[in-house]
């Protein structure tokens, strides 16, 4: 289950409007796509931040999107009118927020409706405080680090200890990959499941070695993910709700 993120309208400084920022109307399009799928609530802010209503994200598509109107219509008038709209709603527990400056009274399949046309841009508001998830050890996580990138023969794999939106530990046998403090490696493959693949990069943040049981030394990495689109980090996020979603279910049985 979700958890329930308070739809308020928030301020970012200019650090986390680069962070959260997403531009491109491909991933603009999926993530709104995903909030309708889902039915998650909208709060429709008009007149600022004192005006609002609760709705429904009825469809999407590469121009523009469609809400429930209200069933006071002197609100829907008050929308119309207003230049200044902020809708606020959530997905995997990621807040979503993006302004728009024009609302038109339309029908949707029958049905009062908005219609807005896409925003250019739209907030994601993920902070990395992010929650580090250890996957499954019936459905261990690797990631595959490229040979091009390794300047090796062959592609390496990595099991993942745990992993989050921010970043992932990674182990390997001390003598399978020689990994640097430091460096950055482009186009790891991560499989989250039967259908989702995710190409991240890295960059290692801390290295240590550990000696198990058996004698045998593992060193494992803390690695940073650089620069994830929206698409993946969704993707990733619901990975790791899924994987939640199926402990608690786990223990409660």
């Amino acid at each position: 289950m979700e958890k329930d993120i308070p739809l308020v309208i928030e301020k970012f400084s200019s650090i986390e409007e680069d962070e959260f920022l997403i531009a491109s109307p491909i991933e603009i399009e999926f993530v709104l796509r995903n909030i309708a799928e889902n039915g998650s609530r909208v709060a429709l802010y008009y007149g600022g931040t004192n005006y609002f209503i609760l709705t429904t994200l009825l469809d999407v598509n590469d121009t523009g999107l469609w809400l429930e109107q209200s069933p006071n219509s002197t609100n829907n008038k008050r929308i119309i009118e207003s230049d200044d709209l902020v809708c606020v709603s959530s997905h995997l527990n990621i807040k979503v927020q993006f302004t728009a400056h024009q609302a038109s009274a339309v029908e949707y399949q029958g049905y009062p409706a908005f219609y807005l046309p896409l925003p250019d841009s739209i907030y994601r508001v993920q902070r990395r405080d992010s929650f580090r998830l250890a996957p499954p050890l019936s459905e261990p996580l690797r990631c595959v680090i490229p040979a091009n990138v390794l300047r090796e023969k062959r592609q390496r794999e990595m099991t993942i200890m745990d992993i989050s939106a921010g970043g992932m530990k990674i182990t390997c046998a001390e003598d399978d990959l020689d990994l640097e403090e430091g460096k950055t490696y482009e186009n790891c493959q991560i499989k989250l499941s039967d259908v989702d693949t995710i190409i991240v990069t890295i960059t290692v943040r801390n290295l240590a070695s550990l000696t198990t049981r058996s004698g045998q030394i593992l060193r494992r990495a803390g690695c940073k993910f650089e620069n994830l689109d929206g698409v993946t980090n969704i993707l990733l996020q619901r990975y790791v709700n899924n994987v939640q979603r199926a402990n608690t279910k786990t223990r409660k049985g």
